[in-house]
């Protein structure tokens, strides 16, 4: 293959442009001429800073018989600082009725029904100048579309032309499902779909390639392809090319669907200075080894770490990159619009409160834990790889310390003596000082590239229990010492997790998703196993074994010894002393991470997106449900797109059942699941309320905690009848 590159407004050759046929890298001469090998599917160049080409690709098949491919260069305008907006898994599905392969597709994936609408894609890009302001281009990190049909790519790509910026595109997973679920385990023990590349290359075209930016090279590639095997040579070939092509050392970014693993990175001649990734439907942030790996949440539904809609501006300015996260949020208000990923300084509405503090960063679902005259509590930063533990005084609010860690914390410190141990979503553990903050011991996580670290801490006889179904540690809670780990509960940790171990006696329980597909029961002091849920038979329907996909952690009854998991779509008992499921209990709201609550008149449970019921411990009979409404300024229940205030679980007070909201009132609900008081304080909450003996403490999703009066939501409200 060879060719000819010019400028297109004065036809002048251009040399030094860099062209590749997917494998083999060469530059135009003086001439603006270039020869490749003859191989390959596609011919492409890179698109040198300060321009752009009407056509940047060719395929070869339709090439003429002389193999040649011209390009032409026009000017563009990248000034510094050079600002683009990060959106990934926008997993877009045509609407019902357009197209019936997509609708069989809608009907039959059970996990939910559809990803974003054209409908919605078109409006954020027909208002993307209030959304971001000033930027240059947009660049979106695979799962363009939710099954890889033609349906979905041709309507994806004539939402993609009304855009008022270049869009950069890359597949992910879904893109090369062609409509199938096939599930396999790649050559690194990772679960994912089958996958064929074909439809991508037809409608889109080129799976990897680069381009610059105001003096930055951006890099683009194929992760599903290079996961499965079917090109990680090739690609890793290229990404070496291409990369020899510049200065070494040059600053670099990598577009990648999934957060990048030791398969590539360590094929690297020398690491980017940030990747953007997605594939997880979480919002993480970490640096390792001086890149800033992003991994950004969805766009236009909840994600799987249940935040909010949300995407990411970035900012280059010649040196480094910045980040601005971006809640979308159904209503404009900005005092909510970056709501958990930064604080706001919105004041509580209602008279009940003792005092309000604010953490560093937002918070997430973390709720706090009091130790003492302490609460504790973790923030996340998520415009860095940062976040803090903090401590404050319960009765004042006064921040007593607040320590940095290196990524956020999504999860609650728990005080063990003298020590203050925190969780961070990189997968380190961290232990600080009670009276001061002060680092005392940091044990680091396994892979920071790969652990995403959502789930909680358990502490039992000196002893701190974390990690998940790849990677579950049980350490020395003085020292950070690894007492033992579990890394065989299943091969691959590939969607976040968001329990935290049980533990009752020397017995751990803990329940994962998606795999394994069922809760297990350790000792908990050596890791050894104890018992397993009888593994659910494949061949039935995923309706009836989903409902062992455990989405949060489990609460233990030594009245019934049982132990409740919050599973997907219902709630499982199983038994303590042998792990026998006893019953399931289905109900509304699928992705629903909140513990179930055991009180002496049954079991709480909380179905996100909808409200509370009561269930019969001993039959999982429903008792009373409770459905609740209210105005949220964004969902968080994966998959949702439509507001609601139900996410997190209710606190026993006194008898009675406090809800937060995430419209910001606090509901208070009799035993007999009828609402008689409710108090609004203005602030979204997302965690359940903390009993601290002469108060309660809430932590809101902006990052403000506040002490409340035991007798908030007791102002009476017209009771409502409970459903039954």
């Amino acid at each position: 293959m060879h060719g000819h590159i010019t400028d297109g407004d004065t036809g002048a050759p251009r040399s030094g442009v860099v062209v590749t046929n997917g494998v083999d890298v060469t530059a135009t001469d003086a001439d603006g001429r270039y020869d490749l090998p003859d191989r390959g599917d596609f011919v492409v160049i890179t698109r040198p800073s300060g321009t752009t080409a009407a056509t940047w690709w060719r395929r070869r098949a339709e090439l003429d018989g002389t193999g040649r491919a011209d390009f032409a260069l026009t000017a563009v305008d990248q000034p510094l600082p050079y600002r683009f907006v990060h959106l990934t898994d926008t997993h877009m599905t045509v609407p019902e009725g357009v197209d019936p392969d997509a609708d069989a597709h809608r009907d039959n994936f059970l996990l939910y029904r559809e990803g974003s609408l054209p409908a919605q894609i078109d409006e954020f890009l027909a208002e993307l100048d209030r959304h971001a302001p000033d930027v240059q281009s947009i660049m979106i990190t695979g799962d363009l579309v939710d099954h890889g049909l033609p349906a979905q790519y041709r309507a994806y790509l004539e939402v993609m032309a009304t855009s008022p910026v270049p869009v950069h595109l890359i597949p992910g997973n879904h893109d090369h499902m062609n409509g199938g679920h096939d599930t396999v385990v790649s050559r690194n023990n990772y679960l994912t779909n089958a996958g064929t590349v074909e439809n991508y290359e037809r409608f889109v075209g080129p799976r990897w390639y680069s381009f610059d930016v105001a003096g930055l090279h951006v890099v683009a590639m194929d992760w599903h392809s290079h996961e499965l095997g079917l090109d990680h040579e090739q690609q890793n070939a290229w990404v070496a090319n291409d990369l020899a092509a510049l200065t070494p050392g040059a600053p670099w970014i990598l577009l990648f669907h999934d957060q990048p693993g030791s398969s590539l990175v360590d094929h690297l001649p020398w690491q980017p200075i940030a990747s953007f990734s997605g594939h997880w439907h979480t919002s993480r942030v970490v640096d390792v080894e001086g890149t800033m790996h992003v991994n950004s949440p969805t766009t236009f539904f909840a994600s799987l770490d249940y935040s909010p809609p949300a995407y990411r501006i970035v900012t280059w300015d010649g040196t480094g990159i910045a980040l601005e996260t971006r809640t979308l949020t159904a209503e404009s208000e900005p005092s909510v619009r970056t709501a958990t990923f930064a604080a706001s300084r919105a004041e509580p509405a209602s008279g009940e409160v003792l005092w309000r503090s604010q953490l560093t960063g937002a918070a997430h679902r973390q709720s706090a834990s009091i130790d003492g005259t302490l609460v504790l509590a973790g923030s996340q930063i998520e415009d860095r790889a940062a976040g803090t533990v903090e401590a404050f005084d319960l009765a004042s609010g006064e921040r007593v310390w607040s320590a940095a860690t290196s990524s956020a914390v999504k999860t609650t410190p728990l005080a063990a003596g003298d020590l203050v141990i925190a969780a961070e979503v990189s997968g380190d553990v961290t232990a600080h000082h009670r009276e001061t903050g002060d680092l005392v011991w940091r044990t680091p996580s396994s892979d920071p590239l790969r652990r995403f670290a959502w789930g909680g801490l358990a502490l039992a006889d000196g002893r701190v229990f974390v990690g998940d179904q790849a990677d579950l540690r049980c350490l020395d809670a003085a020292t950070g010492a690894v007492i033992w780990r579990r890394t065989d509960l299943s091969p691959h940790h590939n969607l976040v997790n968001h329990a935290a171990p049980l533990i009752v006696g020397d017995l751990l329980v803990m329940g994962f998703w998606p795999t394994p597909q069922h809760p297990v029961g350790l000792d908990a002091r050596t890791g050894e196993s104890v018992w397993a849920t009888e593994e659910p038979d494949t061949a039935q329907a995923f309706k009836t074994f989903k409902r062992l996909l455990i989405m949060g952690t489990a609460a233990f009854d030594p009245a019934t010894d049982a132990a409740y998991l919050p599973a997907f779509g219902g709630t499982t008992r199983v038994d303590g002393a042998t792990g026998a499921v006893r019953w399931i209990a289905e109900h509304p709201g699928g992705f629903s991470p909140s513990t179930p609550l055991v009180t002496e008149r049954g079991i709480v449970a909380t179905a996100a997106g909808q409200g509370i019921r009561m269930l019969d411990s001993e039959t999982g009979a429903t008792i009373w449900d409770l459905d609740i409404a209210g105005d949220a300024p964004f969902p968080m229940a994966s998959y949702t797109k439509i507001p609601h205030p139900v996410l997190a679980a209710p606190t026993l007070v006194d008898g009675e059942l406090l809800l937060p909201g995430l419209d910001g009132v606090i509901r208070r609900v009799d035993f007999d699941g009828r609402q008689i008081g409710e108090s609004a304080l203005g602030v979204p909450l997302a965690s359940s309320l903390t009993d601290a003996g002469g108060a309660l403490v809430a932590v809101g999703v902006d990052g403000g905690v506040l002490a409340l009066e035991r007798t908030v939501a007791g102002a009476r409200v017209l009771a409502q009848e409970s459903v039954s």
